[in-house]
């Protein structure tokens, strides 16, 4: 993997007109010992607010001791790649690692699963639960959330409103079986003891679902239609206690971030800005992998005989030539680094959700794109 730019550079030379060459502007840089493009070198990866200033910083002429990074008698080579935003930041970074440091770039890169929620199918008796860890076991994945914690704060909340097991245990039904706090306060279908028919249980599970599929609002329809009733036939203390669940149900899906779905039907749009001015970066997620990155320049002075709208089903069409398929790849690890962007507090850029990765709202972009070009910060 390259970066745009190369440079050549003599430890021996002198440095200030050297230095001049580089912009005070955020970007990526890989520092070599070899000159050339040598098989099998390993650089020094790095990223920075300030180009110039940085590599001024750690290729400096030493002055006596010092305990600061010099890294100037090794350098023979700089590599490095202008960035707008600090997600293509860490995207640019993240494949540079992965490529030289193909054993060890998890650990350099601090790279670890996102907190997901699963929900084991091949289980005869499914349960939803935290996990950091994602396979292709048919079994449905629900994410990513900032923390292990909230995860399970958010499936607390809302599986109060579903009876389906709670238990780890591998269940054998045996009518002697003693239950749990849970059967016992009728907030479970009680497999553990014949509570339930295998069929009972997996109508609930399909409840579960459906639930986490339509954000919530399969089961509020539901209980709405049985409110109006229970007004109708003037029972109100009926009503009254339906209506709580469905403040239950909008308390539990507040807890709820707003890419949290089922991994298979995370498709999105990040919109950021682009390394140069009036210029916007795209990424488009389909099933949670990222493709890209996109650019398109909004300048005035920009001269082309197609509409924007032209040009976004272009660029769109185009991202996914740009697919991740290197070997070695985790499905989980687009994911966790969309995750560190989103729930950062100093996010740049923006997100839009899509029902469908074919369905991309051009107006809509065209709005947050020009945000991003007067405001880029």
């Amino acid at each position: 993997m390259r970066l745009e730019n190369s440079l050549e550079f003599d430890p021996s030379s002198e440095s200030e007109v050297f230095f001049e060459q580089f912009e005070h502007r955020p970007a990526v840089f890989a520092l070599f010992s070899e000159r050339g493009t040598t098989p099998g070198s390993r650089p020094y990866i790095g990223r920075t607010r300030n180009l110039h200033r940085r590599l001024r910083r750690v290729l400096r002429r030493t002055e006596g001791h010092s305990r600061l990074l010099n890294l100037r008698a090794m350098t023979r080579r700089i590599e490095y790649q202008y960035a707008g935003s600090g997600f293509e930041m860490q995207w640019l970074v993240y494949h540079l690692t992965r490529h030289y440091y193909p054993r060890q770039y998890r650990a350099r890169l601090r790279l670890k699963a996102p907190a997901l929620l699963k929900l084991n199918l091949r289980n005869r008796f499914p349960r939803l639960y935290p996990t950091r860890r994602i396979s292709k076991d048919g079994c449905l994945y629900y994410g990513p959330f900032p923390s292990r914690a909230a995860a399970e704060r958010f499936a607390g909340e809302f599986l109060d409103l579903f009876k389906i097991r709670r238990c780890v245990d591998d269940l054998d039904p045996d009518p002697a079986h003693p239950g749990c706090i849970y059967s016992q306060m009728r907030m479970c279908l009680a497999p553990c003891f014949k509570g339930c028919s295998d069929g009972e249980y997996h109508e609930e599970v399909e409840r579960v679902v459906e639930f986490l599929a339509t954000e919530g609002n399969s089961l509020e329809r539901s209980i709405k239609t049985e409110r109006n009733e229970a007004s109708e036939n003037l029972d109100f203390e009926r009503a009254a206690q339906l209506h709580r669940k469905i403040k239950k149900i909008h308390d539990a899906l507040a807890l709820k971030p707003e890419p949290v779905r089922n991994v298979m039907d995370l498709h999105a749009v990040l919109v950021l800005p682009g390394s140069q001015n009036m210029t916007v970066s795209f990424f488009l997620m389909r099933s949670g992998k990222l493709l890209g990155p996109g650019s398109m320049d909004l300048g005035e002075n920009v001269s082309s005989p197609l509409s924007l709208d032209e040009r976004f089903r272009l660029l769109f069409d185009e991202l996914p030539r740009k697919a991740d398929e290197s070997p070695g790849a985790a499905s989980w690890e687009h994911l966790s680094l969309f995750a560190r962007w989103y729930y950062s507090s100093f996010r740049q850029g923006e997100l839009v959700m899509l029902s469908s990765p074919a369905q991309i709202p051009h107006a809509r972009l065209i709005r947050i794109c020009r945000k991003i070009v007067a405001d880029p910060n």
